[in-house]
Order: C-alpha cells, then structure tokens, then sequence
C-alpha cells in the first residue's frame, strides 16, 4: 500500500494509532480484541444522533433469545423498515458496534432500524450467525404493524443490510429469503462486504499494512467463523460462489480502495448486475475497511452513510404496497447499464437524472470495476516529469516573482498566499502576458478572470450572458459534455450544430441560428472547440475560421472558444486562435489542466466585451463574471494561483515552449495509435468489416466508426472479457447520433500499453461483430 495514495484524515489516524502503539486485533485475545474492537468504532463514530425512540428488546432465535435494538424516528407510520448487521468479522460486535450507524441512518431515510444481534464465532460458528440473522427478517417481517415496538413499521417495506461481516451476512440472508419463500427485503445494502472465502485478489496480496484490516486480518476471522475450511465453498459463507443471483433485490455496494476486501465485494455488484439484479457500485478512494462506521472522523464515511441513506430512500420510495405474487427470478434476467434513477430525485433539479450523468457515472463505474483493464477511456494529461517537490520549486519561483520584480513585502506577500484574494484572480497579469507570447492574443489583464478549472469558467459566462428565455446556446455536437452539463444545470436553450471533418460548418451555424429565430429564440453564442477538439480530435483550419468569424459577425452570435488542447499539435502548428483572430467577437475559454498542472484546477476566461449598464456606464464583461463568481466560489484558491503563477514565471510566460516534451509525447501517442489501428485493420478487412476512424492533427482523442452498436453494454463485455476499455460516443451528442462510434483517448498511456490496448480492442471489435446483435 502506498501511504500517499492514502486519504489524508486515514493518514493521520495511522499516525496517531503509531503514536499510541495500537496493535492489530488478530494478535490480542479474543476478550482484548472485542474490547478494543468497540473502543475503536465509538471514538470513530463521533456523538451518537439522538433518534426520537430507542428499544431494546429479546427476539427469539433458532436457538434461543437474540438481542435487537429497535430506532423509530419521529414520524407517523407505516414507515419502512431497515434489518442492520454489525460487523466484526462474526466474531467481534455487538449491537452497540453498529449503533451510531443505526441512529443516522434513521433519522436521514426516516425508517424504523432494528439492529439484530447474532451469535458470534468462534463460540458459535457457521451457519449460527446466518440462520440468527435471517430469523431476525422474520421475526420483524412478522411483527411488523402488529402492536408492540413495530406497530410503525410497513411489513412490505423491508430492506437488510450491514458492514463488513454484516454485509456478507446481508447478502447470505437474501439468498435464503429467495430460496426458502420467506419475507423477500426490497433492497440491500452491502457495505464492504466478505463474498469469498478463498479469494485471491489483488486487493487481499496488496492490502498488508498492520496498521489497518490486512490479509492477515481476514484470515483470522474466517478461521473463527468456520468448523472446517470446506464449509467456505458454502454460499451462505461466501455468496460470490452462489450458482443463481438472480431475483435478489436491487444492491447498493460499497468498497474502499485500500481494503483487502475490495475486489471480491466488487465482484459480487459484478455478478449480480450480470444476473438481471440492479446495482449501484460505488468505490471511496483513499478509504480504508471501516471507514463507514468512523463519520465522526472521516469525511468519506459520512458521504457514505449518506449515499447509503439515499439508496435505501428510493428504494423504499419504489417498493410496492403488496408483497409480489411470486418470488421467482425474471423470466429473462437483463444486464442493466446503469442504475434505474432514484426516484427521490425527482423532487430535484432535472439535470440529476440528465441521461449524460448516469453514462459517465457508469464510465467511472466500469473503469474502478476493471482497474486491470488498459484505458483508452479518459483524456487525463500525462504526468510526464511530475514530481512531488516542483510544487515548492513552483511556489517559491512565484513568491520571488513578487518579491524581486513586483518589490512587495514580505506581509504583503504573506496576505496574498493566506487569504482570499482578489475575486478575479491574483495571476491575471502573467496570464496576459502568456496569452500575448503563446496566442498573439492582446487583451488587459483586467479582462482576465481566473476561475476554480475551465468549467467555472463555462458556468460564469453562461449565467452572464443568457439572460432572457428565448437565449439559445448554440452547440457544435458532438460536443463535451461539460458545457452540455453546465447548460442543463441552468435550464438554458440548447440547439446543435452538427459537426463535419473540419470542425462546425459556417453554413450550418448560419442554418442553426436561423432555425433558432424561426422557432421564437435568440441565438446567443456558440460553443467549440477548435483545436482537437474533445471528443471528436476535429480541428478548423484558417480559412474555416475566418467564415466562421464572419458569419458570427452576420447573426450577431458570440463565439465561446475552449482551447485546452491547442498546444499539442502532431504535425507542426495551428492556425491562430478565433480569439486572436475575431478580438470582441470571441469570449475565450482556458484551462492550465493540460498546459501545466491538473491538480491545480485553475481555469480563466478571457471577456474583454464592453458591457453597457443600465445607467448608461460601460464597463467589462469580465466585471460581470466577477460579481457571478463572488456569489459562487467567492475566489479561486490563491495557493492554486500561485503555483501556476510560478510556472509561468519559470517559463517567463511562454507555455508553448514549456510543453515541448508533453507535445512530443502525445504526437507520438497519437502516431502510435494510428499506427497500431492500421496493423489490427489492414484497409481490405476493416473495409469488410465497416470500420474506420479520423486522423486528428493532434490532441488526445479520435473516434473510431465500428459496424455494431457502442453502448455501454459494449463497453462492459468489452473490459470484461477483452480487459480494454473506451467511451461510447453517444453520450456527446445533443440529438442523437453516435451510436455505432466510439472514442478513444491515447494521452496518458505509453506506446506499448497502446500497442497492447489495440491487439485487445481489435479481438474484441471482431468478436462484437460478429455477435448476432451486431
């Protein structure tokens, strides 16, 4: 495990657990180790909520009385009802264990919890925690609304879930209830859940650290939990090894990245996707196994006890009044391609359950489910010489850039890295300066405006300019979803303009704003990209350019020019920016993600547009934003701005010339890849298979024409079988389209994973066509 990629709260827990010489649990008696077990989660857990009535109480068991808890909010009934299992290994816990979890999932779903307390091993060992757990389900599915400490509780509004141990025992209690006809939960939560005794994963080899639950760890609780290693194959221990999932309920999965247990819960969501079984998957980078039950100390467990909370809301919002006719599985089990949206959203902004987020929420999906997959699907930068002290090398270089050439003091220096800062930005002027020597673009610095990465910029200019109803954007499709986003979240007029080989057609857009005013709108501005443009790798030569800025001028439409790509050319050059080209006409969008540091996350817009107030006084449209912008991130983060500042500074603001290893590195990424597709598809056969792709002049991204359908069903077999992975491009089409095209991104590969990623997309791209569905 590398300690860095570690989520900096988990970081300072493993120093203060050093500092105090906590030992693993596996190495305590089993008095010690229960003892410290709970110890451990209360001081995680922070101050429990209070819950507007609590019971305990003895429930019978197969063999005898089991203690549950009982937490009711304070609603009316007949409220739904949630069975939680604590973990530990089953062999460490209480109910206590899991009571913070209890008390705040109560109170956020607004159900009634009944926390149930099972034998625990090695007194006790399988099946006696699975058969007390599902006594429990029907212990309260038969109380529920009968008087007593049900009576609230809806017997057809039942769900089970639990953590670590809870969750295993989560996913065996489903099974059985499946199985045996008994109370059928309508969702489950399985929160890091063991699913296979004999798993061998990466994530057991690598997960070692004492430090944390290791491989070591989750050896000693299975040797508790089971009489004899054989009983591990039984799937009531290990649910991954179940030969039917089919007709479970819907499943909210939740893994952490550096857990042991990560692969095989990932694998289970896996499964049952595959068997017909909605899923949502969701894996906490930086997180440690248990980080759900510590929210009083870590920021992640909190988001996913709310995450939680919101699964079981829709869930329970869906379920039906009536227990199901039958229990039997679908007659045809379907793989879904992303979870059905929850309901609960539907009382909320439209764009939360916009198609284009639940695509990319399925992308980031598949990527952390197939992380041994080659990736040709984000366009991140490569990280080429990155190393950890340039931040302070760049950070000084800024300082001394203030010092020396500006002559500030120390305490004015201090006030500039410490505080909030100038709303517009405190880099402005060096950002002038590069825009000047890198674009020939000549503005005041006054018209800069830095901005939290290239979207804050699309959203300011968006929100200024769009004032009336009948605004309409214009944008050039297939376009980035980022601007579709920012459009759909603030309930803007969007029509498209349809994209040909050399970027938008001047007679389209002519066209499109026509059509616009035909229909009762204004057409305001148009969005493109016009330099490798993502995601199509388009560019528009000088002579497009310049119709482009004339018919612009014709329509009275501004142009929006993204240009996060424009330095990475493979064959020598670009034509000059629109910005450059058409001053006024062109608000000009930029990002420092690409050019110089993604994690920076700075961003800016160029709007020197004079604007003319009500009262008649004139003033910049970058005076505009800057007002919007207080009202949103209030200023973008000065440690941000200056470590940009000084790599501006060290290139003396030339970024063109900084990024000349970075353009070697994609044009021969690129080079590779066009290569390697021509070896895979000779002309003669890809022509008879109705293949074919672009050539893009440089940038991150081409798109390749395949002879079946690109959804994300595709996408799946295509990591799951084939280890390669890509985006289906219908996602970046406003009207339709797409179908049949995908995109690859080679920017963050080396050439031979490229070459490696092209063998494997050609076996599947050849098994895809010839699938009967193709």
């Amino acid at each position: 495990m590398a300690l860095d990629s570690l989520d900096p709260q988990v970081q300072a827990l493993r120093a203060q657990s050093a500092a105090h010489g906590a030992r693993p649990l596996y190495t305590m008696s089993l008095e010690e180790a229960r003892e410290a077990d709970l110890a451990s989660i209360r001081a995680g857990s922070g101050t429990p909520e209070a819950v507007h009535e609590v019971t305990d109480l003895v429930i019978p068991g197969p063999d005898g009385p089991l203690p549950a808890r009982v937490y009711r909010p304070a609603a009316d009934g007949p409220l739904p009802v949630l069975v939680y299992l604590f973990g530990g290994g089953w062999t460490l816990g209480t109910i206590d264990t899991c009571d913070a979890i209890c008390r705040t999932l109560t109170n956020a779903v607004g159900c009634v919890t009944v926390s149930v307390g099972y034998r625990l091993a090695p007194e006790h060992r399988f099946p006696a925690a699975v058969e007390d757990s599902y006594a429990g389900l029907a212990w309260v599915a038969a109380q529920s609304g009968r008087p007593g400490p049900l009576h609230a509780a809806d017997p057809n509004r039942i769900a089970v879930g639990g953590d670590s141990a809870g969750g295993n025992l989560s996913a065996a209690v489903t099974l059985l209830a499946r199985d045996r006809q008994g109370p059928r939960p309508v969702a489950q939560l399985l929160v890091y859940p063991n699913t296979d005794r004999d798993a061998d994963t990466p994530s057991r080899r690598e997960n070692t650290d004492p430090a944390f639950f290791n491989d070591k760890s989750v050896t000693w609780y299975w040797d508790h939990y089971l009489d004899r290693p054989e009983d591990g194959r039984d799937p009531l221990a290990s649910p991954l090894r179940a030969k039917d999932l089919s007709g479970l309920p819907p499943a909210l999965v939740i893994t952490a990245e550096h857990d042991p247990l990560r692969d095989e819960g990932e694998q289970y969501a896996a499964r049952l996707r595959d068997e017909g079984v909605p899923v949502t998957l969701t894996r906490y980078p930086g997180m440690i196994h248990g980080f759900f039950a510590m929210a009083g100390t870590l920021d992640a467990g909190r988001r996913a006890q709310e995450e939680a909370a919101a699964f079981l809301r829709g869930a329970f919002t869906t379920a039906p009044s009536a227990p199901p006719a039958t229990l039997a599985a679908p007659a045809t089990p379907v793989t879904l391609a992303a979870p059905a949206p929850d309901p609960v959203l539907q009382g909320l902004h439209a764009s939360l359950t916009d198609p284009v987020l639940d695509a990319m929420n399925f992308l980031n999906e598949v990527v952390s489910r197939f992380p041994e997959a080659l990736s040709f699907a984000p366009g991140r930068p490569w990280e080429g010489d990155f190393e950890p002290e340039d931040l302070s090398r760049h950070l000084r270089a800024y300082t001394d850039y203030l010092e020396r050439e500006l002559g500030w003091s120390r305490d004015r220096v201090r006030t500039q890295l410490f505080q909030y800062g100038r709303t517009n930005g405190v880099i402005h002027e060096l950002i002038a300066r590069a825009l000047h020597n890198d674009e020939g673009i000549d503005v005041p610095a006054e018209a800069v405006v830095v901005t939290t990465g290239a979207q804050e910029a699309m959203l300011l200019v968006l929100r200024a300019l769009f004032a009336a109803p009948e605004d309409t954007l214009l944008i050039s499709t297939p376009a980035y979803v980022g601007i579709t986003g920012a459009a759909r979240l603030l309930d803007l007029r969007i029509h498209a303009v349809p994209e040909g080989p050399e970027g938008p057609e001047p007679d389209a857009v002519a066209a499109a704003a026509a059509a616009v005013r035909a229909a009762g709108g204004r057409p305001r501005a148009l969005y493109l990209v016009p330099d490798f443009a993502n995601p199509s790798g388009t560019s528009m030569p000088l002579d497009r350019r310049r119709q482009l800025l004339d018919v612009a001028a014709r329509e009275d439409v501004l142009l929006l020019e993204d240009n996060p790509y424009g330095f990475f050319s493979r064959t020598g050059g670009t034509p000059p920016t629109l910005k450059a080209l058409g001053g006024r006409r062109v608000v000009y969008l930029g990002s420092f993600s690409k050019t110089a540091l993604p994690a920076a996350r700075v961003g800016y817009v160029v709007a020197d547009q004079e604007v003319l107030a009500p009262d008649g006084s004139r003033g910049l449209l970058a005076d505009g934003l800057s007002k919007i912008k207080s009202m949103t991130t209030v200023n973008t983060s000065a440690i941000s701005q200056a470590v940009i500042g000084g790599i501006l500074v060290e290139s003396g603001c030339r970024l063109r010339e900084a990024n000349t290893a970075a353009t070697d590195h994609y044009a021969a990424n690129m080079n590779t890849l066009l290569d390697a597709l021509e070896r895979s598809f000779p002309a003669a056969g890809r022509d008879r298979l109705g293949l074919s792709w672009n050539r893009p002049d440089g940038g991150f991204f081409l798109v390749l024409n395949v002879p079946f359908i690109a959804d994300v069903k595709a996408l799946e077999r295509s990591a799951r079988d084939f280890g390669v992975l890509w985006t289906p491009m219908d996602s970046f089409f406003l009207d339709g389209g797409g179908s049949r095209q995908l995109r690859l991104s080679c920017s963050a590969l080396d050439p031979e994973r490229i070459q490696e990623g092209v063998r494997r997309l050609a076996a599947f791209i050849h098994a895809q066509s010839s699938a009967p569905d193709a």
